[in-house]
């Protein structure tokens, strides 16, 4: 029977690491990995901000925005009703199209019927 090597603690780490080396994934690669879990963390933090019930400092600055907005429109409302209705404007006469000029008779001299001459 052949014997078994013993190996100590330190020696079974050192064979691991080797074997880890060995098996290296590229730089690239996990550069591109890092770069995926970071956007996947971030959405993450996003969708437990929407999940999360707002305090009640945004709910009064919210109900601060809402009053805030009603006065404005009840302000417009009667800066509007002051304000009297421009008259209705009336529809321009249609004119009529513009005639044309006559020519003269002295600038075209008519044309003088044809004699028969039997």
């Amino acid at each position: 029977m052949a014997k078994k090597k013993s190996t100590s603690r330190a020696d079974a780490v050192r064979n691991a690491v080797d074997q880890a080396f060995q098996t290296q994934i590229p730089r690239e690669r996990i550069s591109e990995l890092i770069d995926e879990l970071g956007s996947t963390a971030g959405r993450l933090r996003g969708a437990v901000d929407d999940l999360r019930p707002a305090s009640a400092e945004e709910v009064k600055a919210l109900r601060a925005d809402i009053t805030a907005l009603g006065a404005r429109i009840d302000a417009l409302e009667a800066a509007a009703k002051e304000k009297p209705k421009p008259a209705a404007r009336r529809p321009a006469a249609k004119r009529a199209p513009a005639a044309k000029p006559r020519k003269s008779a002295a600038a075209k001299p008519k044309a003088k019927p044809k004699a028969d001459g039997a």
